[in-house]
């Protein structure tokens, strides 16, 4: 990325502080993306002026909205994707949203800049 350029987008992550036992758990209920330390990690990268916006309750919202609709339209899903896909991604929602209320697992908005190099 050139410098001075801008990095956005959501991420799936834990929150700062779980015991190891907890990021486990976090990370197996959870899709395979999520992380610890988002800003930490652009940081790292080389991303400067790090932002995160919570967006968890949103990913709750989502989780739920799309567990409601899988059930609503269950028939349909399997005749589609097949039994197995199905319940594997109902068990994938389910499990997300347990991490969720368990508090294991939050979303944010990260945005970060490539610093300008200086002369």
């Amino acid at each position: 990325m050139k410098p001075g350029g801008c990095l956005a987008g959501y991420l799936i992550h834990t929150p700062e502080g779980l015991s190891a036992t907890d990021q486990s758990r976090a990370c197996e209920l959870g899709p395979t993306e999520v992380i610890g330390s988002p800003d930490g990690l652009a940081q790292s990268a080389g991303f400067g002026d790090v932002r995160l916006r919570d967006a968890t309750g949103l990913f709750r919202t989502t989780c739920e909205g799309l567990l409601e609709a899988s059930s609503r339209w269950e028939d349909d899903l399997r005749a589609e994707q097949g039994d197995e896909a199905y319940v594997e991604g109902r068990r994938k929602g389910e499990a997300m949203l347990t991490g969720i209320r368990e508090g294991l697992l939050r979303r944010s908005m990260l945005v970060g800049v490539k610093p300008r190099a200086t002369p």
